[in-house]
């Protein structure tokens, strides 16, 4: 049976994505969490069978630099994307006044400080941890003044003590997750985004020229990054995604390459 890799361990949001993404084929895949953005790629590029799900961007945190990075190195392609609701909730053995040290992601401690400092005093101990799923896990070896920040399914799965539900600083938090394989999956959705990478020759004006491109055939460029080429300092790589599939821009991309010193499909895929 054919497997379907995500950030593990199990328990994440990559999990929850992936449990999503998988319910758009017919096709039955088996979930296995892999430990870092870096393996899945490599796994992947040289693997025509299998799929993987990368987290590519945190309404809050913005863009991950390794996704980015993987991908632009890498011959899999974005098949599909969905966002997912990032909850952080408070979990422990004990009551919320047992409570001394919080275990979770840097990022899930960042995201929740206003909570920690309006519910618990200075001294309270922050412990940083590989995932959120991680640092639930790592209740098991702890006593009742420990807690995790880790999401409502991984808390109750362990059959945890609720401590509070939705804590973070900023309630409208996402994750923007995408669909990735070498080879082409067939879904049952239209084509409605387009991922590319592009490096601008080294003039002035360069960057302009492309845009004033996306200006010409009025594409709605909603999303627009740049990253150290690694080859040249001060070269930089420009990854951008386009609001339409790739069989509507091909006039447009035509033009962009002439632009451009080295130019990369990244997919074209529906938001699900």
């Amino acid at each position: 049976m054919e497997k379907l890799y995500f950030l593990g361990p199990k328990g994440t949001y990559s999990e929850i994505a992936a449990k999503k993404f998988a319910l758009m084929e017919d096709e039955k895949y088996i979930l296995e969490p892999i430990s870092t953005i870096a393996k899945i790629v490599e796994m992947l590029n040289n693997d025509e069978k299998n799929i993987g799900v990368l987290p590519i961007e945190n309404s809050i945190e913005g863009i991950v630099r390794q996704s980015l990075d993987s991908l632009y190195l890498s011959d899999v392609k974005i098949q599909a994307q969905t966002d997912i609701k990032i909850e952080h909730c408070l979990f422990s053995k004990g009551k919320k006044e047992d409570i001394k040290h919080i275990i979770s992601h840097p990022q899930a401690l960042a995201q929740s400080q206003k909570y920690i400092l309006e519910n618990f005093d200075e001294k309270i101990d922050l412990i940083e941890a590989t995932s959120t799923a991680h640092a639930a896990d790592i209740l098991g070896d702890k006593d009742k003044t420990y807690a995790a920040i880790c999401s409502f399914d991984k808390g109750i799965e362990l059959k945890l003590n609720l401590i509070d539900r939705n804590i973070g600083d900023i309630k409208d938090n996402k994750t923007r997750f995408v669909l990735i394989s070498k080879k082409k999956l067939i879904l049952n959705n239209p084509l409605t985004r387009t991922s590319i990478a592009f490096n601008t020759k080294n003039e002035s004006g360069a960057l302009l020229k492309v845009l004033k491109i996306f200006y010409k055939y009025n594409l709605n460029l909603i999303y627009l990054e740049s990253r150290p080429s690694k080859r040249v300092f001060g070269e930089y790589n420009f990854f951008a995604d386009i609001d339409k599939g790739f069989d509507e821009i091909i006039e447009a991309i035509g033009e962009i390459k002439k632009e451009c010193n080295y130019y990369k499909f990244l997919g074209s895929y529906p938001i699900v």
